[in-house]
C-alpha cells in the first residue's frame, strides 16, 4: 500500500509557470501533503501558438500547450501520463518546422530522466512527422519509459529547448 502511494504521489502538481525557454519548472512548496517533486502545469498566462496552429491542443479540455513558438508540446492538465509506460506517440510543434515534404526527418531529440528513483535514461530515436487539419504539421517521437515514476522530459529542436515534468503511474 505505501508504495503504490509512493509511486502516484511521486510528483506533485504544481503552479502555472510561465518562463519556458528550455528552463526546469520552478520549485513549488509541498501541495496538499505530497512531498514529490512537482508536475508542470498550465502556463498563465496560456501559450497560445502562432497561426496556423490551433489556439487549443486537440486534446482539450485535458491538455494544454505548453512551450514557445519554438518548441511546443501539449500536456495532460492533470499533470500524469500514464500512456508513457506503455508506449505513445509524443507529438511536438515548433514556428521554425517547415512541415514533413521539406524535412522528413525533423532535428528533434527528445529526452527524459527519472527524477524519483533509478530508471535508465530514455532518448528518442529517430523523429517523423504529421500533419492532420485540426493541428497542422507536427514532428513526433514514440516513447515508451523503462518504468513509472515522476519524469523530466528536455525535448530540442535545432537551438530551441523545452522541458518539463510529468508523472507516469
Amino acid at each position: 500500500m505505501l508504495l503504490v502511494w509512493a509511486l502516484t504521489a511521486a510528483c506533485a502538481p504544481a503552479a502555472s509557470q510561465a518562463g519556458v525557454r528550455g528552463a526546469p519548472p520552478p520549485a513549488v512548496p509541498e501541495a496538499a501533503g505530497f512531498s514529490g517533486r512537482p508536475v508542470t502545469g498550465p502556463p498563465d498566462p496560456p501559450f497560445v501558438p502562432p497561426p496556423p496552429w490551433p489556439p487549443t491542443p486537440p486534446g482539450a479540455p485535458d491538455e494544454f500547450w505548453y512551450g514557445h513558438n519554438g518548441l511546443w508540446t501539449a500536456l495532460p492538465v492533470s499533470g500524469s501520463w500514464s500512456q508513457l509506460a506503455l508506449g505513445e506517440k509524443f507529438w511536438w510543434w515548433s514556428a521554425d518546422f517547415p512541415g514533413g515534404r521539406e524535412e522528413p526527418v525533423p532535428d528533434l531529440v527528445v529526452t527524459a530522466r527519472r527524477l524519483d528513483g533509478e530508471a535508465p535514461e530514455f532518448r528518442s530515436e529517430r523523429a517523423t512527422n504529421g500533419c492532420h487539419p485540426s493541428f497542422h504539421w507536427a514532428m513526433l517521437v514514440f516513447v515508451k519509459l523503462p518504468s513509472p515514476g515522476c519524469w523530466e522530459f528536455s525535448a530540442r529542436y535545432r537551438d530551441r529547448g523545452l522541458r518539463f515534468v510529468v508523472r507516469v503511474p
